[in-house]
């Protein structure tokens, strides 16, 4: 270590604290790089820099003269950018709640296990409301909805006239929207009551 940079830090432990520039400025070149290394050449360097300076600053008395005054500085360097790394990894992961997940888009709804479920649950209500129909209901939106004919079509078809088709085509929704507004009446699973 050079004579005039002990000599130098002796002052400013002494109390000539604007001596601190002189001390520091053939260092920081270095430091800079060596933190631009560490970080990945990240922006915030120069805020690590300052961080490192007030930090040396702040703490020269503990400065033992063992090494040189670079090493000890690029030290607490290094110590900084690790700190700050590992603050920048902590926060890179955000806390999920409930509330979050389900505002988040699903790439493929369509593949998705619960619509699949909803789907084929509506499909079994459908089923079943159909089937409880009297059959002259059941017909009328058999042919409207799976063989999607016309009402004049299911008329011919069923040898009744457009009128009569249309009361029965409306009695029919109105049934079957009763049915499927009403709770469902399946088994209660085993377990469920334990």
């Amino acid at each position: 270590m050079a004579a005039e940079e002990v000599e130098l830090i002796r002052k400013i432990l002494a109390g000539r604290r604007e001596l601190f520039g002189d001390l520091i400025a053939p260092h920081l070149t270095p430091l800079v790089r060596t933190l631009r290394a560490t970080t990945g050449g990240r922006a915030d360097v120069e805020d690590i820099v300052q961080q490192t300076t007030l930090k040396a600053f702040t703490h020269l008395e503990q400065f033992r003269f063992e090494a040189s005054f670079r090493t000890w500085l690029i030290r607490i360097g290094l110590n900084e950018a690790h700190q700050w790394l590992r603050k920048r990894a902590s926060s890179r992961f955000l806390p999920l709640d409930l509330s979050t997940l389900t505002q988040l888009p699903v790439a493929d709804e369509g593949r998705s296990p619960l619509v699949e479920y909803q789907r084929s649950e509506a499909i079994a209500r459908m089923r079943a409301a159909l089937a409880s129909l009297p059959e002259r209901y059941r017909l009328v939106i058999h042919l409207r909805y799976f063989e999607d004919l016309s009402l004049s079509e299911v008329a011919r078809r069923l040898g009744l006239t457009i009128p009569a088709v249309k009361t029965r085509h409306l009695r029919a929704r109105r049934k079957m929207a009763t049915l499927l507004r009403e709770p469902s009446q399946s088994p209660p699973r085993s377990g469920a009551h334990r």
